[in-house]
């Protein structure tokens, strides 16, 4: 009787073996290895969680995350979207997503201007994204309300700012909320807060430091050398 051969299976390398070059933010910055930095997901607000029971569903949270990569890419798992139905009976479904910062959303592009502009010679005109806070906060006689602790409805959120200025023919206009928007903050809006913008998802507990974090690594050239990083607000 013969003795059964043992089999030896070997563990999967931490690096992988890719040598042919990488164009763009998909370059690594190590060869085979990629770091990110994970930040913590915010607790989900009452409204989020109505929303999530409406569709028989369960927020979860132990799921999602938010990578950024050093490849000037970030990563993200939502499985809180519309697509999370009957969750309390099934299993939460991923919905796993990566954008590079040299590609849309995040970088620049050439769109074209409503027909109106045109007779203004401005047939197209540049979008220059950028992650920017938004405060879900509301003007009251020159006091400002957090709406944070109205069930949960508010506070500060990070968004996708398309464009600073609107785009044509609306081009002088500023895409953040002034004086004139919320009545020399009588009422409206906290001032500064961006006008258009593109909701971030899932979102991170600590705005602020995920924004900064993010665009610095955004802004880092291809050397790994970062350049200057203006903060605004």
């Amino acid at each position: 009787m013969t003795e059964a051969a043992s089999v030896v299976i070997n563990p999967l390398p931490l690096h992988g073996d890719r040598v042919k070059k990488q164009n763009g933010a998909t370059a690594l910055k190590q060869p085979g290895v990629i770091n990110v930095s994970s930040w913590e997901i915010a607790h989900p607000t009452c409204r989020e969680e109505c929303c999530a029971a409406m569709k028989c569903a369960k927020y979860d949270t132990t799921r999602a995350y938010i990578y950024v990569r050093d490849n000037r890419s970030i990563e993200v798992n939502d499985p809180n979207t519309v697509k999370s139905c009957f969750s309390c009976c099934l299993q939460v479904q991923d919905n796993v997503s990566v954008n590079y910062f040299d590609r849309s959303p995040y970088s620049k592009e050439c769109n074209l201007s409503p027909p109106v502009a045109w007779l203004c010679c401005m047939p197209c005109y540049f979008t220059a994204p950028k992650l920017e806070i938004l405060d879900d906060g509301y003007m009251c006689c020159f006091m400002r309300i957090s709406l944070e602790n109205l069930c949960g409805w508010g506070g500060k959120k990070v968004v996708i700012m398309p464009f600073e200025q609107m785009p044509p023919p609306c081009c002088c206009c500023s895409n953040r909320t002034n004086a004139c928007d919320n009545c020399c903050n009588l009422c409206g809006p906290p001032i500064g807060n961006p006008k258009i913008y593109h909701l971030f998802a899932p979102q991170p507990n600590n705005p602020a430091a995920f924004i900064q974090a993010a665009m610095g690594v955004k802004n880092e050239k291809p050397g790994g050398a970062p350049e200057t990083i203006e903060i605004e607000r």
